[in-house]
């Protein structure tokens, strides 16, 4: 049984046939999801949201660019981790004519908090806990909520004013044969933050006997959950 699905529990049973074969990728069955498309808009805030994007953007957390129709990629890969706990791979690569910009996270299944939690960046630098709706057409939605930032190894609570909340909502649309997504950053003190929206079709690649590509590694494995 993959993570989301554990999660979930019944629910999951609620989400589109297609949407389930998109996360039904675990250390059982070594499949990867491979998805690239376009980013139809990816929009930011303003201000002192830039500041904060400019900063996350040096972990390869969110970025302060903004554009249309930007390519885009999804690597989703099961593991286990130095830990030996299930881990995985949710890198994002936005491909800027200028440039690459990276949204890299690890999701594991936390046995102490019996849900998923993500580790944001490569470095494992902030970590969130994950909440998963399955909404009437069979779209998924991602929560964020408890948020935590590690600092000098010390595992730190974020408070709520000034966290980053993250809604993303993903679905598949059977004319098209694409999946979409919808996220949304908002901060209770700054206001939107960041966001994009677009498409993207998807490959699953047999990744029995595979290593994690380098590029996705995280650079450091926290333990703490």
């Amino acid at each position: 049984m993959n993570m989301y699905e554990r999660q979930m529990k019944e629910r999951y049973a609620a989400l589109h046939p297609a949407i389930q074969k998109r996360f039904d990728f675990s250390t059982d069955n070594m499949v990867g999801v491979i998805g690239r498309g376009k980013m139809e808009t990816i929009w930011t805030g303003k201000g002192l949201a830039i500041f904060v994007l400019k900063k996350l953007a040096k972990r390869s957390i969110l970025f302060p660019k903004t554009g249309e129709n930007i390519p885009f990629e999804i690597h989703n890969y099961p593991y286990k981790d130095t830990l030996g706990r299930e881990a995985h791979s949710l890198n994002r690569i936005f491909k800027f004519k200028d440039g690459e910009q990276r949204f890299d996270g690890t999701a594991i299944y936390s046995q102490v908090k019996d849900k998923i939690v993500e580790y944001l960046g490569l470095d494992h630098s902030m970590l969130f806990e994950m909440e998963l709706e399955a909404l009437e057409n069979g779209e998924i939605k991602f929560l964020s909520k408890k948020q935590f930032a590690f600092i000098l190894n010390l595992k730190i609570p974020v408070p709520s004013l000034l966290r980053g909340d993250i809604e993303l909502l993903e679905w598949y649309e059977d004319e098209t044969n694409l999946f979409w997504l919808d996220l949304k950053v908002k901060s209770k003190l700054l206001g939107p933050l960041f966001g994009f929206n677009g498409w993207f079709e998807v490959e699953y690649v047999d990744f029995r006997d595979k290593q994690l590509p380098e590029a996705f590694k995280p650079t450091k494995v926290q333990a703490k959950e």
